[in-house]
């Protein structure tokens, strides 16, 4: 089989790892199409935090050989998460609540160090996780700049180049929008933020569910993720870039961080749902051994030489962008038969630069009538501004701000998209009726 059908191939069988993409509403299957918000888990997931209870389930500081095992599992999940986005080893990861939650960290320990006059940089195009945060600093009088989107809602390079002259000390971005898809060029953020003198703390949340980070290559010397968009249980995990330290001269956190980044870990952690964690990069790896199983090679990708755990876990995320192209290819496709859509985001010709997230209206329907009639017919698609706030009020101004998001991952598929449009046909077709 050529590249494409053994993608295909790959991630049809992936479904067969999701007890929950069985289930169905009113007789029909539910096609889960919200996993921008959170994505289902797989029996790896499951097993792995029923085994936790079974057999591990301990608190810290015990001298339990239960607890010894516990603790060294959260080592074990540490490197995990850092062979997931390229971090060097566990000592540059924590785990925690949320992504939320790390930014909200970040920006009070980072913040401690700001003084008034100070400035700092955040995006237009970013969720509201990794803004309000340093908006609260401008209580102190630190300048909090918004960074502009174009019309398109891609960032505006010429805004940033004029906001890096007044030599921020921090810029606040994200790695991809959960609004639009858009791809952020993370490497020329920071390369470009380094050069003012200012530290990148990263969202990389939406981006870490389709594509294989790399958060050396990138150079970020902050970044928070969500696991629970990441196929595991509901909590997150940050990163700090050690080997960047000297960024942080005269910064009342270094010497936390000269040892390691558990500084950030308040309190008790998740124990069960890092256990999970664990599973669903069980997971990803096994994932990269069907795709190698079926003809597919990471020897010419950055991922070639990279240490084993890190060739099998982020391999499965090389692999899932290149076939979750398809199926961006195929939904935008079909979006653009349909009369009177209003996508925002990057188009057909530029679907190489987006993730399989889609925004959009329908001329004449209201987005919350729209969703409703979807759920009923059991699509779960969001609508709202999924506080993507600043975004959606620039790019949706004349429908409230709000829109129809349709996020897929790899476990959806090219027959999935089909029966959305055509269920989607038969309710717009309905809707109009009535507004007419």
């Amino acid at each position: 089989m050529n590249e494409a059908q053994a993608l295909k191939h790959t991630f049809e069988h992936t479904r067969t790892y999701f007890p929950s993409l069985g289930n169905s509403y009113k007789g029909r299957p539910v096609l889960f199409f919200d996993n921008s918000a959170g994505a289902q888990v797989s029996q790896f997931v499951i097993d792995r935090v029923t085994d936790y209870y079974i057999h591990r389930n301990a608190q810290k500081g015990t001298i339990f050989t239960r607890t010894a095992e516990m603790q060294q599992t959260i080592v074990d999940a540490r490197q995990l998460a850092a062979d997931l986005v390229g971090a060097t080893d566990h000592t540059e990861i924590a785990f925690g609540q949320n992504a939320t939650n790390f930014f909200h960290l970040y920006a009070h320990h980072l913040g401690r160090d700001l003084q008034a006059g100070d400035h700092i940089i955040i995006t237009e195009a970013d969720h509201h996780a990794n803004v309000n945060p340093w908006m609260e600093l401008a209580e102190r009088d630190i300048h909090v700049h918004l960074w502009n989107v174009d019309a398109q809602g891609s960032l505006d390079f010429d805004h940033y180049e004029q906001l890096l002259a007044l030599k921020p000390k921090l810029v606040a971005v994200g790695w991809a929008s959960n609004a639009t898809g858009t791809i952020h060029d993370m490497p020329r953020i920071t390369a470009m933020a380094h050069r003012a003198g200012a530290l990148v703390v990263a969202d990389g949340v939406q981006a870490a569910s389709h594509i294989a980070m790399d958060v050396k290559a990138a150079d970020v010397d902050f970044a928070a993720f969500s696991t629970y968009k990441i196929f595991g249980p509901h909590m997150g995990f940050g990163y700090v870039n050690r080997d960047r330290l000297e960024r942080l001269e005269g910064w009342r956190i270094q010497h936390e961080l000269e040892r390691d980044s558990y500084f950030f870990e308040v309190g008790s952690q998740n124990h069960e749902g890092i256990e999970g964690f664990i599973g669903s990069m069980e997971y990803l790896a096994q994932v990269t051994k069907d795709a190698e199983g079926n003809g597919l090679s990471l020897d010419k990708t950055p991922l070639a030489n990279s240490r084993p755990s890190r060739h099998e876990i982020a391999g499965a995320m090389h692999f899932a962008h290149e076939y979750e192209q398809q199926l961006t290819d195929h939904f935008l496709a079909k979006l653009a038969d349909v009369e009177g859509v209003v996508l925002y985001g990057k188009s057909a010709e530029q679907a190489d630069e987006r993730l399989p997230v889609f925004s959009f209206n329908i001329e004449g329907i209201e987005t919350d009538t729209l969703g409703h009639a979807l759920n009923d017919a059991s699509i779960e698609a969001r609508t709202g501004n999924y506080l993507a706030i600043n975004l959606m009020k620039r790019l949706a101004e004349p429908f409230g701000g709000s829109a129809l998001r349709i996020s897929l991952v790899h476990y959806n598929t090219v027959e999935e998209i089909d029966l959305f449009f055509g269920i989607f046909a038969q309710v717009l077709t309905d809707l109009k009726m009535k507004v007419d």
